[in-house]
């Protein structure tokens, strides 16, 4: 049973990696620019891939041989993670992560038709390729591996989850309150109160995060408020 769970969450791991370099794919690309940082965790990894890689592996590997099947109960699965997923993370740091309120046929600004479309295609492809050739690969290890590899894993997951979130709390900047209004002050006290300690956190979550200080036309760059912050910082240290 353990060894089964094992090879699951490797699987989720896998497709957690993958997903987050597609992100770091799609973003430079649209931004003209190298982004590495996507998803507000450590590590080169994003959760909310590998969940609906394991709905898709788990639930809709019967739709296999029905392509359109296949589709569509993807993008369905795939959208409502995703809105979900968008909406208790707003709820629970007040802030929105992502927003596809530019794009067509957009549900609240959480999810689209464009990229529910991308997760359809997405599903195809790991029912029909991708998992064949993950499971193969796993194969080749000792099971014991398996379970050292996945334990080890684990555990710097959890450790990076707990750090991160608590970082992420820290960052207390609800922009809903900004809207239309000017916050620039406001927004640098709050980033400069917190900034010592978690430093390194709140770049790679602003880095990552761009449309925290985009949703709202009148809210500043975050990162230039950073910098120009840690120059005050170090220099009332000199002093």
């Amino acid at each position: 049973m353990y060894i089964e769970l094992c090879y699951m969450f490797l699987l989720f791991v896998i497709y957690s990696i993958a997903g987050y370099f597609v992100e770091v794919f799609s973003v430079s690309i649209t931004q003209k620019k190298i982004i590495f940082s996507r998803g507000y965790l450590i590590g080169p990894y994003l959760p909310i891939f590998g969940v609906g890689s394991m709905i898709v592996t788990l639930f809709l590997k019967k739709y296999q041989n029905d392509i359109l099947a296949l589709f569509i109960m993807t993008v369905v699965f795939c959208c409502i993670i995703e809105y979900f997923t968008s909406l208790i993370l707003e709820k629970l740091f007040n802030l929105r992560w992502w927003d596809y309120s530019k794009n067509k046929f957009n549900l609240n600004g959480r999810i689209c038709l464009e990229v529910g479309v991308l997760f359809g295609v997405g599903g195809i492809f790991i029912i029909k390729i991708f998992n064949p050739i993950v499971f193969n690969f796993l194969g080749l290890f000792d099971k014991n591996i398996i379970m050292f590899i996945s334990t080890i894993i684990f555990i710097i997951m959890i450790i990076d989850f707990i750090v991160s979130t608590i970082a992420v709390i820290k960052l207390k900047i609800d922009t809903s309150k900004y809207k239309n209004l000017d916050a620039t002050n406001i927004i640098k006290e709050e980033v400069r109160k917190s900034l010592n300690k978690y430093n390194y956190f709140y770049k790679r979550i602003i880095k990552a995060f761009p449309e925290i200080s985009k949703n709202n036309k009148n809210i500043i760059h975050l990162k230039e408020i950073i910098d120009k912050t840690k120059e005050q910082i170090k220099n009332n240290k000199n002093k």
